[in-house]
């Protein structure tokens, strides 16, 4: 059964046609990838359970969601939550319960079927924060990423691999330690893959400033480089953000990043100086070779730009994601009072 919903916005020109509320189900924090042939999959929660569904008319209609799992203390809000990728053969659906436990359910394209959850994490209990991101190269490799407080009780980028589409993942692996103690707790990181390459980005508390870094890996996270700080300024904070921010690859490998710092969301390019872009939080952003869609929440409403027009408000909402589709169109998806809403977005054509 597919629910019907028909939205689009063009970015290029201030016009909103509304926004729809994509199933009866309630749930919050909905994550989003791409599979085959620009079909959109997704994952949400409620309580302890999180559901799975699918569109393969550019988010013109979604299956009817299914139950996937459901774990008791599954770390939920306030950007926790499920995260979804998508390959050729599988789906890989990452989830951690506050025992601090990460786990994969895969589901086999071939056969429809989800199997049981995969523990991933090869200490027990060490990811109680409950953060964690997820990506893969379109083929049969995954990458996940969380905070780990193994050894020294202090949080560390840390991750495995899975080169078989799921079913088994690697003895996990150190992506980054702060030289000060620890990275930004309570901050949702962020990853992302093409080919061999992996681009991951997360909040880190250097001599009291909680600014964004980014590492990269060009051999499929065997090794990391050093971190690079994004952006000129800092943010000395004595306190949370919870804001990770996000970031995007289009398909020339340039990395585009959207992240807060106080009450400021900035856009940046590896290596370039930062651009302020709005008031806001909860920044998401996707990028082809012609356009840039970036999401973001603020004053309880969720905004969409393209980086270089005014902003325009899709209605009420939080913690929005954006996927691009193709080089012309994006699909945004946020939760609003326990719906899950979305629209498809439309750039400008050059």
């Amino acid at each position: 059964m597919f629910n019907k919903i028909f939205l689009m916005l063009f970015i290029s020109i201030s016009a909103c046609y509304g926004q729809q509320i994509l199933f009866p189900n309630k749930g919050i924090q909905p994550s989003i990838c791409i599979g085959e042939n620009e079909s959109i999959e997704m994952v949400f929660g409620k309580g302890n359970a999180f559901y799975y569904a699918s569109s393969i008319d550019k988010g013109s209609t979604f299956s009817s969601p299914v139950l996937v799992d459901s774990l008791q203390g599954l770390h939920l809000g306030v950007s926790r939550g499920p995260q979804i990728a998508s390959s050729r053969l599988s789906t890989v659906i990452t989830s951690i319960d506050k025992k601090g436990n990460l786990y994969a359910n895969v589901l086999n394209h071939k056969t429809g079927k989800w199997q049981n959850r995969i523990t991933i994490n090869d200490v027990p209990e060490i990811a109680k924060e409950g953060f964690n991101a997820l990506t893969t190269d379109g083929k049969n490799t995954f990458f996940v990423i969380w905070l780990d407080l193994r050894g020294d009780k202090k949080n560390k980028i840390f991750g495995a691999i899975s080169k078989d589409d799921g079913k088994t993942w690697s003895t996990n692996k150190l992506v980054y330690r702060s030289p000060d103690s620890t990275v930004c707790e309570c901050c949702q990181p962020s990853i992302i893959m093409k080919g061999k390459q992996i681009f991951v980005m997360f909040r880190n508390w250097i001599k009291g400033s909680r600014d964004m870094y980014v590492t990269a890996s060009m051999d499929e996270g065997n090794t990391f480089q050093p971190a690079i700080k994004m952006g000129n300024g800092t943010w000395k904070l004595n306190a949370c953000p919870m804001d990770g921010g996000g970031i995007s690859l289009n398909e020339n490998g340039k990395l585009t990043s959207i992240w807060r710092r106080e009450n400021q969301l900035f856009i940046t390019k590896l290596g370039e100086p930062e651009q302020p872009l709005a008031v806001g939080r909860n920044a998401s952003v996707a990028t082809s070779n012609q356009n840039t869609f970036i999401a973001w929440q603020n004053q309880g409403k969720i905004w969409i730009s393209s980086g270089q027009e005014e902003p325009l408000s899709l209605g009420l909402g939080r913690f929005p994601r954006v996927i691009s589709l193709n080089e012309e169109q994006a699909f945004c998806v946020w939760e609003d009072n326990m719906a899950i809403k979305g629209m498809v977005l439309v750039g400008s054509k050059k």
